[in-house]
């Protein structure tokens, strides 16, 4: 006769079971892990996508107003001009001189004056002047007073425009992130660090003006600078310079 064999069953034992909570408790740690980690990359993310925006917003505004850039063909007018300087009679650095102004005509005619059924002397004493050309300052220093403690990349607008370059017009932060800027200047065979169409003999617009920046970010845990450096070029389409034709007069045209 056989005998059926008895199976016998056996339970978890405790070296399994402390295999089992130690491989939960990887688990666990690694979806942690990568759910911080993509956490911090979304947040990394969108502060890149607000620097950048920063940048692309400053670029298009000085890029508007730099391709409308305007001067009259009268050598004694002196309410048209393009000026590029330092701003404190410094030594030009690497990036150009750091304060840029210039007249033009790019501002355009509020939309409320375009829809309004006044007459050019009712505006004009309401919204004061209205279109003509504008005279435009940038510069990271304030010409007036700034309000509180505001730093970073000033623009200054005048209209119309007058013989004084130096004040005048409305002034307001374009971008706090802006630490530093220069512009350079291309005479049609070199970059050169100043402009100044006030000299006699240099009433000439350049044929395109290199904007150099730095934009401040966020500074990391250990302290370290991590500024951007942020660069671009402005054609300005009304300018006669060229290779064939540059500018030669080098009194304050230097690099």
């Amino acid at each position: 006769m056989k005998y059926g064999m008895r199976r016998r069953h056996r339970g978890i034992t405790l070296i399994e079971l402390i295999v089992v909570m130690g491989l939960m408790i990887i688990m666990i740690f690694a979806l942690g892990y990568g759910f911080t980690g993509g956490l911090d990359l979304q947040r990394v993310s969108a502060k890149r996508r607000e620097e950048y925006s920063a940048m692309e917003g400053v670029d298009r505004r000085i890029t508007h107003l730099l391709q409308s850039a305007f001067l009259s063909a009268t050598a004694n007018d002196t309410s048209s001009f393009f000026i590029g300087e330092m701003d404190e009679g410094g030594k030009s650095e690497d990036i150009g001189c750091d304060r840029l102004v210039f007249t033009t005509i790019a501002p355009s005619i509020p939309m409320a004056s375009l829809e309004s059924a006044d007459d050019f002397e009712t505006q004009h004493r309401s919204r004061g002047p209205i279109g003509g050309l504008s005279e435009v300052s940038y510069g990271t220093r304030a010409i007036g007073t700034p309000k509180g403690n505001q730093s970073g990349l000033f623009e200054r607008v005048q209209t119309p425009s007058d013989a004084d370059n130096t004040q005048g017009g409305m002034e307001s932060l374009l971008s706090s992130q802006v630490q530093k800027i220069g512009f350079q200047f291309w005479n049609g065979t070199d970059w050169v660090a100043e402009w100044d169409t006030t000299v006699a003999g240099q009433r000439r617009l350049p044929a395109s003006v290199k904007v150099t920046y730095t934009l401040n970010t966020a500074t990391g845990s250990s302290g370290s600078d991590n500024s951007i450096l942020h660069v671009f070029i402005v054609p300005l389409f009304t300018s006669d310079v060229t290779a064939d034709n540059p500018v030669t007069t080098t009194t304050s045209l230097t690099r």
